[in-house]
């Protein structure tokens, strides 16, 4: 049987135990269609295709997702055993670079030091971001997870595995496209995209890293116990470390522009910033500050920019 044809009608499987079993008072069953519809979507597209390059990087990236699945389970496993999902933030940035490993060996004709600069940016981004936030979660489960398992309840064992690992899988799946559309680049000739994505890369990388040290080394000083980080990058933007992750992902589209279809994966970058902004995350660390530091955040909202550092906010 034909691989994308064996991988839709498994998709097809594992979406539909996914939405059926999903508890009447799920919050934000739209997410859970969405990301349940995506992979099937790509899928139905790969096989409609005839053979040529396109179909080849749909194919590969479609056979990465089965290498991030099986990651899942490992993660799942691992959550429930120490009854702390927040693992996931840790297999958040490693999943990806494992994929764009995977994708590399499966166009491994095309590598060359095009291939290998864009492998070494992806595991400089991983192996720091996975190191820190091992050390944020492997002590006790954190939020949102810890108030997912308590209203989860008894389902919580299994829907667990929905809920948390496999939304951000597909999610995560999602923004990898420009791996495989980079990596499956016959030979790139081109060399703006490497460099061009790279210093792209790079901007984002150190705003990420310079946030995250500071914010690390303000939380490590007793003296800033309930207190509000404002200085540094952090007068720059609210929310520096997204920024950066953002960034960064475009930095990874810029490499797949060598592709003939690469500019199909705009769809990605375009969707790590509004959830990084605007979505999930930049959304939930909103909503948490007001709650926790209702003055000192107001006071720090009327000044400081949100995601992007322009336009500021007008001086009263």
């Amino acid at each position: 049987m034909n691989l994308i044809l064996q991988m839709l009608i498994g998709w097809c499987v594992i979406a539909a135990i996914w939405l059926l079993v999903m508890p009447k008072d799920t919050r934000g069953k739209a997410w859970h269609y969405v990301h349940a519809a995506v992979p099937l979507v790509v899928l139905l597209v790969a096989y409609s295709l005839g053979d040529g390059l396109l179909r080849g990087v749909l194919t590969v990236w479609a056979t990465a997702g089965i290498f991030i699945l099986l990651g899942l389970g490992v993660t799942w496993a691992i959550g429930t055993a120490l009854r702390n999902h927040g693992i996931m933030d840790v297999a958040y940035p490693l999943l990806p670079f494992g994929a764009a490993c995977f994708m590399a060996y499966l166009f491994r004709a095309n590598f060359s030091w095009w291939s290998g600069l864009l492998l070494a940016m992806a595991a400089a981004w991983s192996l720091r971001l996975a190191f820190q936030t091992y050390h944020d979660n492997i002590g006790e489960e954190r939020q949102p997870y810890a108030t997912r398992r308590k209203r989860g309840g008894n389902s919580w064992l299994w829907w667990g595995f929905f809920q948390i690992h496999l939304l951000q899988g597909v999610l995560i799946w999602i923004w990898s496209a420009p791996f495989a559309f980079a990596f499956g680049t016959p030979s790139p000739q081109m060399v703006w995209p490497a460099v061009l994505g790279f210093l792209v890369w790079l901007v984002g990388f150190l705003f990420q890293s310079f946030a995250d040290l500071q914010l690390r080394r303000f939380k490590e000083n007793p003296a800033n116990r309930g207190g509000l980080l404002q200085t540094g990058v952090w007068s720059v933007m609210r929310q520096p470390n997204y920024f950066g992750e953002a960034v960064m992902w475009w930095g990874y589209f810029v490499f797949a522009l060598a592709n003939p279809y690469g500019f199909l994966t705009i769809v990605c970058p375009a969707y790590v910033t509004w959830f990084m902004g605007y979505g999930s995350a930049g959304r939930f660390k909103e909503m948490h500050m007001s709650r926790t530091r209702p003055d000192a955040w107001a006071n720090y909202v009327a000044r400081t920019p949100r995601f992007f550092p322009w336009p500021r906010p007008a001086a009263k």
